[in-house]
């Protein structure tokens, strides 16, 4: 991509309305939050400029498996790590998706992909401060991102990001998928203490999801009729 994305929000974007229903909910779902140009570039770049890599954990460890790792991995092994990874998630806490860990590669001193320029956005004082406002959290000092791509077979257990040390005060989803079947999974679910889906999301194209950490949530497994893949950035909103 040579022509870089205007990053803009939604002239549209009613803040005192997103702040209200995060204030009830402890989430809110803001559809449009982006311009179209820039929602569209974005998922552009998603869908045909990104070199992904395999997401995963061991046990309490995370692992990032790039595409050449895994085309040099044999059958064996890798139906080790398979089998491995459906063992830990019948009983906790796992994922496996693929994804570009924006944040990571841009405080690294890369600049060289589009979506990096998205990490500066997200850092800007439109962003940060649009945030404070929705949340009604005032110490927001920073987002941290990264891309990620859902295809058939992927899955996302129930968590709820409160890491020690962390400062994490909201999380957010940002989709990018044009097209979507709630058929296909994929649905990011918010779990009350019961054990119940107390709310489904479904992706949308160019559409915010903001909740407060920590909240109960898991991303539904995409069954192997998706017809394509759930595109997001997502991320933490942190205090220093």
């Amino acid at each position: 991509m040579d022509t870089p994305i205007d990053f803009r929000l939604n002239e549209t974007l009613d803040v005192a309305t997103c702040r209200a229903a995060f204030q009830r909910h402890d989430r809110v779902h803001i559809p449009d939050f982006l311009t179209t140009t820039c929602a569209q570039a974005l998922f552009n770049a998603l869908d045909n400029h990104t070199p992904w890599q395999l997401a995963l954990n061991a046990g309490s460890r995370h692992r990032d498996l790039p595409a050449a790792q895994l085309a040099l991995m044999p059958p064996e092994h890798r139906k080790l790590v398979t089998d491995a990874m459906t063992e830990q998630a019948r009983f906790g806490f796992q994922y496996c998706y693929q994804n570009y860990p924006i944040h990571d590669f841009y405080e690294a001193g890369h600049r060289d992909h589009p979506l990096l320029r998205l990490h500066e956005f997200l850092n800007s004082v439109t962003f940060l401060e649009c945030m404070r406002m929705i949340t009604g959290v005032s110490d927001i000092a920073f987002a941290d991102s990264q891309a990620t791509r859902f295809s058939p077979g992927h899955f996302l257990t129930s968590h709820d990001d409160d890491l020690d040390g962390k400062h994490r005060r909201a999380a957010y989803v940002l989709s990018l998928t044009p097209q979507w079947r709630t058929d296909w999974g994929g649905i990011l679910q918010f779990i009350d203490e019961d054990g119940h889906v107390s709310a489904g999301i479904a992706p949308k194209f160019n559409a915010l999801n903001v909740f407060k950490v920590p909240q109960t949530h898991a991303v539904s497994f995409v069954t192997p009729s998706a017809a394509c893949s759930r595109y997001s950035i997502t991320g933490w909103l942190r205090a220093r």
